[in-house]
């Protein structure tokens, strides 16, 4: 059954999907059918956890606040007789794909469509694409564990070169002592 609302809780829901839109690095678009309640908590959990969140969008507002937002290419995609929602990029775009990427594949009913970010619109398999790369925690080990690399090595050069001074020192011990 459809709810109702008035016409300024309306006006007031356009307006958090348009700062939604606008105000943060961008978007992932999805379509959501048949998919249980608990499932739909544990994907806004996951989300929260990530530092970002999940919302259910009504079709006709959102696509008003799309056009609010002055993002236009869009639009078009909320004119199809689906229930979308969104999961929203505040930091990094690779972790939310990877979230909900994940989520699809468990839950038949939920299928990410399309995306915004940064100023472009993402297809579908470009955000399955962003989700295979490696996040922002694993980039900073790998980039940490390249620094790191160095120093290991020069270490390990002077430690070799400290046991074969030892080496030949004990050797000319023995030589002496015989």
């Amino acid at each position: 059954m459809a709810v109702k609302y008035g016409r300024k809780v309306k006006e007031l829901m356009v307006e958090e999907m348009k700062d939604v839109f606008s105000g943060n690095k961008g978007f992932v678009l999805s379509s959501i059918q048949n998919i249980k309640a608990a499932n739909m908590d544990e994907l806004r959990k996951t989300m929260r956890l990530s530092g970002s969140r999940y919302m259910v969008l009504k079709n006709r507002l959102a696509e008003i606040a799309l056009k609010e937002a002055g993002i236009n290419d869009l639009s078009e995609a909320m004119k199809e007789k689906s229930i979308f929602g969104v999961g929203v990029i505040t930091e990094d775009p690779v972790q939310i794909a990877k979230i909900m990427v994940e989520f699809s594949k468990k839950n038949k009913g939920f299928e990410v469509r399309n995306g915004y970010l940064e100023g472009r619109v993402l297809p579908s398999d470009r955000i399955k694409e962003l989700s295979q790369l490696p996040g922002r925690e694993q980039l900073i080990a790998m980039v940490v564990g390249m620094m790191n690399a160095p120093v290991r090595g020069f270490v390990g050069v002077l430690g070799s070169m400290l046991r074969s001074v030892m080496h030949a020192l004990n050797a000319i011990k023995e030589k002496k002592e015989k």
